[in-house]
């Protein structure tokens, strides 16, 4: 078979491999991410219990990445303490090389099923737990064909007299071959898939062992890689078990290079089949790691809290978004979840802006002018913050359920960003104006402006619930309160224009700025809605 058409062919089934790794992760998060969340944090008792745990979830996810980054973007919330953190990702480094135990087995025969089933409850299902199953069944499926499109590819191998000098060539440059390994795994992001297509080289029979073992070495220090990178603008508390990770591998990875030609007769004691030789190996070196660093989880913690410090000095006077954890935008729901805890707390500053305007009404406490505009400021750099971090959700990772969260969280930032735009650009400037131009507001118009007021901050209040907990009875009651503010705010204006056509001593100015204020705010309480319509499924009036 001519060379071109062998590689294209182990493309092709490493690219299938890799994209059903990926439908299975992504099917096990989308379908129980919150129950592994809830897993991990029932692990933390002590580092036994957390090893099994990330030794569990990985096998579930297939992935030690995926699980890296999770207890990462946890242990960056302060959810997990370092040592908790790096026992999981010991346990996830072991759990995947038991998946690569079971997929070393020739399961081929399973693939044509999982795809048919798979396929039909994908296709069949009503509820989004269900449908993943199946996406789960369908990644399987591929996942058994790559690895058998890969063994048919690799078969050619044998036969060519070049890719033997290769081979034979490598077999004296572990170093090299580990270095190679490594690269191809991180541009692959999965150590598992740079295993298994060891192991379906070594079935043509001429695949030195030297070099698989090699090859095994390098997708396990390349593995520690990617967790690494994907956490270097999260939290210095979510960086430390990756790093800890990658320590230990290289540890590992360094000690056993020199005796990598004495181990194939200790291995093919207990196994003769090259394949299960190389997954044994992968086991055996994950199990070792696992023996000689868990007893010092605790000393490598501190150890990376001495190469990652905390900040000395932190601006307290700028708040700075917190939760945006880019680790977790492997799992939609928990960077959703990151996403609503941002813009709750965006809801907050925009909550102290109306509180400090309201404090200015009357003429008093002025000095609060240029807070409210560093909130503006505070707010518009959060706002940037979570839709960029929203925007990195690949749409095809979101399912309709996840769609529509994702638009409601982005509208209600969009709707605080928009309401404090109100508050600076229109109601503090007409304040300022009341104060530069002592412009006297008659009792009855502030008394009516600061009671409007306590209602939109009321409303407010109610649509972070609605924000929060996407709840539909909730959304409806506050479309009923903007239904109430409006007869007020109607009466507020009536009452007035009856005081002015009573009273023709009513400063002009005074009045328009009164009936602006009102304007300004009917207008905060509408955006504030328009949110409860979306999530309570109603046209909005």
């Amino acid at each position: 078979m001519d060379g071109t058409i062998v590689l294209i062919n182990l493309l092709g089934g490493v690219a299938l491999l890799l994209w059903g790794l990926r439908m299975v992760s992504t099917g096990v998060v989308r379908a129980f991410g919150r129950e592994l969340g809830l897993f991990l944090k029932f692990c933390l008792k002590n580092r036994i219990r957390a090893f099994f745990g990330g030794l569990t979830v990985t096998m579930l996810l297939q992935s030690s990445t995926a699980t890296a980054l999770l207890t990462a973007s946890f242990a960056g919330r302060g959810l997990l303490p370092a040592t908790a953190a790096i026992a999981i990702i010991l346990g996830a480094d072991v759990g995947t090389t038991l998946v690569a135990q079971v997929l070393s087995l020739d399961l081929s025969m399973l693939a044509p099923v999982l795809l048919f089933i798979g396929y039909v409850r994908h296709a069949t299902a009503i509820s989004t737990r269900s449908k993943n199953l199946g996406r789960i069944m369908l990644g399987l499926g591929i996942m058994l064909s790559a690895l058998k499109m890969l063994s048919l590819a690799s078969e050619p191998i044998r036969d060519s007299s070049v890719s033997q000098f290769v081979l034979s060539s490598l077999s004296g440059e572990p170093v090299l071959v580990v270095l190679i390994a490594a690269i191809i795994t991180l541009i692959a992001h999965s150590s598992l898939a740079t295993v298994l297509f060891a192991l379906s080289l070594s079935l043509s029979g001429h695949f030195p062992i030297d070099v698989a073992y090699a090859i095994v070495l390098g997708a396990n220090l390349g593995g520690a890689v990617p967790p690494i990178m994907a956490t270097l603008k999260a939290e210095k508390a979510a960086r430390r078990a990756p790093l800890a990770n990658l320590i230990c591998r290289l540890i590992i990875v360094i000690s056993i290079i020199p005796f990598i030609g004495l181990l194939e007769p200790q291995l093919s004691a207990f196994e003769a089949d090259h394949a299960r030789q190389i997954v044994n190996f992968h086991t055996l070196i994950n199990l070792a790691c696992a023996l000689v660093f868990l007893p010092f989880v605790g000393p490598l913690g501190r150890l990376t809290e001495r190469l990652l410090p905390e900040d000395a000095e932190e601006d307290v006077n700028m708040p700075q978004p917190q939760y945006l954890d880019k680790a977790a935008l492997e799992s939609p729901q928990l960077a959703m979840a990151n996403s609503v805890r941002e813009t709750l707390r965006m809801g907050d500053v925009l909550e102290k802006m109306c509180r400090s305007l309201r404090q200015t009404f009357g003429g008093k406490e002025t000095h609060l002018f240029r807070k409210i505009r560093e909130d503006n400021a505070i707010i518009k750099e959060f706002d940037g913050a979570i839709k960029t971090y929203l925007t990195q959700l690949g749409r095809e990772s979101l399912d309709e359920q996840d769609e529509k969260r994702c638009t409601e969280i982005l509208n209600f930032t969009t709707a605080i960003d928009h309401i404090s735009n109100i508050v600076v650009m229109n109601m503090l400037e007409l304040v300022e104006t009341v104060h530069k131009n002592q412009i006297a507001l008659s009792d009855e118009d502030l008394q009516d402006e600061l009671r409007l007021l306590d209602m939109v901050l009321d409303n407010l209040r109610m649509s972070f619930s609605v924000m929060m907990t996407g709840n539909a009875v909730s959304a409806s009651n506050l479309i009923q309160r903007k239904q109430i503010f409006r007869e007020a705010e109607r009466k507020a204006v009536n009452d007035h224009l009856r005081r002015l056509r009573n009273d023709q001593m009513l400063d002009q100015e005074a009045s328009a700025i009164h009936l602006s204020l009102l304007s300004d705010m009917r207008r905060i309480n509408s955006v504030l809605s328009s949110n409860a319509y979306l999530v309570a499924g109603q046209k909005e009036q």
